[in-house]
């Protein structure tokens, strides 16, 4: 069988044959292209669904992570506030003789709190100007 005279013998025929090799061409076609597509979204599917596999196990071993580094720095925490508690006296005294004064906790008013003077050198330094080789040391 020709094709050219099947197209030929189609032609030939009254109308509403022809819209029915029409209709009939058209959803042999669509069912290929709907098959071709649910394939593809198939696929497509199978492909997400191992990412978003991949991307939980990733959270999870981002919180895992996140878990132990909370605990361990909880434990610091709690081990930090042990020692301080261990290493800090008791601030309440017990009797009036251990209880400390105001005068004890301010300097004696006639010697000065730092002496200025004591850090000046007494003879002036040499200056230094660019070019010159380095001054000697004392």
């Amino acid at each position: 069988m020709d094709l050219q005279r099947k197209l030929a013998e189609i032609r030939r025929k009254p109308e509403h044959v022809r819209l029915r090799y029409t209709y009939a061409a058209v959803a042999i076609s669509m069912f290929f292209i709907l098959l071709l597509w649910i394939f593809s979204l198939s696929g497509s599917i199978k492909k997400t669904t191992i990412q978003k596999q991949n991307v939980f196990e990733g959270l999870d071993n981002q919180k895992k992570s996140l878990q132990d580094a909370t605990t361990d720095v909880k434990k610091s925490l709690d081990s930090l506030s042990s020692n301080l508690q261990n290493a800090t006296p008791e601030t309440t005294p017990t009797d009036e003789k251990s209880a400390p004064n105001d005068t004890q906790l301010t300097p004696p008013a006639n010697k000065p709190t730092s002496d200025v003077n004591a850090t000046l050198p007494d003879k002036p330094l040499p200056s230094y100007t660019p070019g010159q080789p380095p001054l000697p040391q004392q």
